[in-house]
């Protein structure tokens, strides 16, 4: 058995050089009737590979992109993977939304997709009959007047949240966890998570970064070259089959184990409305099949990962911004202070439109610092020609939402936090048209994420100033300005003070807590 395995090495080693350079010489010299998009200078075979930045390679696409683009526009390889790089918001809109019957569709990834079986997922999923489906189920329950069921759960959980951050300032982020984490479990399943530590977020905070680690351009070399994942798992350099395997029945679970909670909760008569209990229990009486109920374990279970983690990010940094730009602060304090003053209460998602500044200022976090600042990728389902280029089918499209939000042609100054760029009667462009995806494609429970952020920001400004720490000797700590790379982007850990404001606002919230339990 030894010798016949240490016999058969060079068969399989003969085997997948042929392959690899089969595979090579077909993606550099097929369909070049017409030219790719330009870009940066490659190395034959590896492309940009060994000058691909490792982190906040968003930025690196821009530079690209004003170097060797068409305005901005841009293609290059990875270890042949095609790549084309969309730094305008014009060929963003063109592409993805005008022409969505071509690029509609996912990169199927070998590592993220295939190997983790992650097919039927809405992250991975071609745009096809069944993703349409799922889209039909969130479009119900998250449009802009559906989602107004779901806007109790996210005052409340607001109060926790600013109440839980007085209480303990130091444990900010843990606190944002637990209230994004809090907001999207109530919705999808009706489970009440109280405490920080939950059992169900921590198993969707293990799913986030086994879907970080799972993805990313040239991470994993069975990307770039499939045929490798024919190797057996025991053959040197495979252990990514049984990670996997691993990984892609981690997440499955994660998605079961609520759906199951549900079920659970149904029999025994005690189930509360949400998402899931809604779709297994249809209005009109009928029992829903086998088909049925799996589209809905996948739709629910994609409620979190696609919410939870963009909304942390953008929370905190809304306060890393107010904590920087504390006269922004103070004019969105006086803001809410005039409509405590004359209405005597917290204010409601029904009193968006009496904050102005304050939705000014969520605008400008979303553009300032997207939570995804280059979203998911793309796929086009058949070759197009774009501006005289050739993009051929499958390859992989990315909408850079960073480079589009720091545009100087369209946001002057971009690099500045000054949320008066859309006052006026001449604002700058709104950068939830693009934070949120594009076309067929575009975020469905972006209504959702709005209120949910919105009510945080007014209740946090309304009861604590938040304000740069200092050290022992009293000096001001100043922060660094930077983030973290990953398909959600956070602002990097940073020292930070907050303290309580003289108001009566954090007594009614106190009270109102109260008289709900």
């Amino acid at each position: 058995m030894l010798l016949s395995t240490f016999m058969s090495f060079p068969v399989i080693l003969i085997s997948i050089g042929g392959c690899a350079f089969a595979y090579i010489v077909f993606n550099l010299t097929a369909a070049r009737s017409k030219p790719h998009p330009p870009g940066p200078p490659g190395w034959p075979f590896f492309g940009v590979a060994l000058n691909h930045p490792k982190t906040e390679f968003w930025k690196t696409y821009a530079d690209w992109g004003h170097k060797y683009g068409v305005d901005g526009l841009i293609s290059f390889h990875i270890l042949g993977r095609r790549m084309v790089v969309l730094n305008s918001a014009t060929d963003a809109f063109n592409l993805l939304s005008k022409r969505s019957a071509i690029y509609s569709d996912r990169p199927f990834a070998t590592m993220s997709g295939l190997l983790m079986r992650r097919e039927k997922s809405i992250f991975c999923i071609s745009y096809n009959d069944r993703l349409k489906s799922y889209r039909r189920l969130m479009h119900h329950s998250f449009n802009p007047t559906a989602s107004q069921m779901f806007w109790e759960v996210e005052e409340q959980e607001a109060r926790i949240l600013v109440d839980s951050i007085i209480g303990s300032p130091e444990n900010l982020v843990e606190h944002l966890r637990r209230n994004a984490a809090a907001v999207i479990m109530k919705i999808a399943y009706g489970y009440p998570v109280t405490r920080n530590d939950d059992h169900f977020v921590s198993l969707a905070e293990e799913g986030i970064k086994i879907a970080s680690m799972a993805s990313g351009p040239g991470k994993w070399l069975v990307d770039s070259f499939p045929f490798l994942r024919f190797l057996p798992e025991w053959f040197p350099g495979a252990e990514f089959k049984t990670k996997a395997k691993e990984w892609g029945q981690t997440l499955y679970e994660q998605s079961l184990e609520p759906h199951t909670w549900v079920k659970d909760q149904i029999r025994a008569g005690t189930a509360v409305p949400s998402f899931t209990s809604s779709l297994l229990q249809p209005s009109d009486g009928h029992s829903i099949n086998a088909e049925e109920e799996d589209k809905i374990v996948w739709t629910s279970g994609a409620l979190y990962f696609a919410g939870a983690d963009t909304s942390v990010s953008v929370v905190k940094t809304f306060f890393f911004a107010m904590m920087m730009h504390p006269l922004v602060q103070r004019q969105a304090q006086d803001e809410v202070d005039r409509f405590f003053a004359s209405e005597h209460r917290l204010p409601t998602l029904r009193d968006q439109a009496a904050f102005p500044y304050v939705a000014c200022i969520l605008k400008e976090v979303l553009r300032w610092a997207p939570a995804s600042p280059f979203g998911l990728f793309h796929s086009t389902a058949t070759p197009d020609v774009y501006k005289g280029f050739l993009i051929p089918a499958k390859t992989s499209i990315m909408a850079n939402i960073w480079a589009i939000m720091h545009d100087a042609t369209v946001y002057p100054d971009p690099f500045s936090f000054d949320p008066s760029r859309f006052l006026g009667d001449n604002p700058q462009p709104d950068p939830k048209d693009y934070g949120f995806g594009f076309g067929r494609r575009i975020c469905p429970g972006q209504h959702l994420a709005e209120n949910s952020i919105w009510i945080q920001m007014v209740l946090s400004l309304m009861t604590m100033t938040i304000s740069k720490a200092v050290d022992v000797d009293g000096r001001i700590i100043e922060p660094e300005v930077a983030f973290t790379s990953g398909v959600v982007s956070h602002v990097k850990p940073f020292k930070y003070k907050i303290t309580p404001r003289p108001t009566a606002a954090l007594s009614l919230v106190r009270q109102a807590l109260q008289s709900s339990v």
